[in-house]
């Protein structure tokens, strides 16, 4: 409660709300997809030698490697970009999309294969939404 986005375009908030949609079944916070993050050392052992440090998202890598059981989330207000230019591209969608397959297969190895399925035909439902 209390976090929130400045005057985001329609489509930026439907790709925002899309892609944490896809990742809420890995993590326990409410938003999976924040950059901003801490924890402990004890946390980040327990993923030795499985965290993707390329991963798109580090947080969500180490929330669902290292089985974080407790996520407190501090709401953030996101400002425009005053200066610089978005990473959201077709290739970091793409990119992020891999990250969550790999890290279904981790968490859920039995059903990975329908949940990722299901994720997919959402998320390109909702890409055609967008581009359309």
């Amino acid at each position: 409660r209390g976090g929130g986005v400045a005057a985001w375009a329609l489509h930026r908030k439907i790709i925002s709300a899309g892609a944490t949609l896809l990742a809420w079944p890995l993590s326990g916070s409410t938003d999976p997809m924040s950059g901003f993050f801490c924890t402990t050392k004890e946390v980040l052992a327990r993923g030795e030698n499985r965290i993707n440090p390329i991963g798109f998202k580090i947080g969500l890598e180490i929330m669902t490697r290292c089985q974080c059981k407790s996520v407190q989330d501090v709401p953030i207000m996101f400002q425009d970009r005053v200066a610089g230019e978005s990473k959201l591209s077709t290739k970091q969608n793409f990119l992020y999309l891999m990250q969550l397959a790999s890290l279904y297969f981790h968490r859920y190895p039995l059903g990975s294969f329908l949940v990722l399925l299901l994720a997919l035909l959402i998320l390109l439902l909702l890409l055609q939404i967008v581009m359309s």
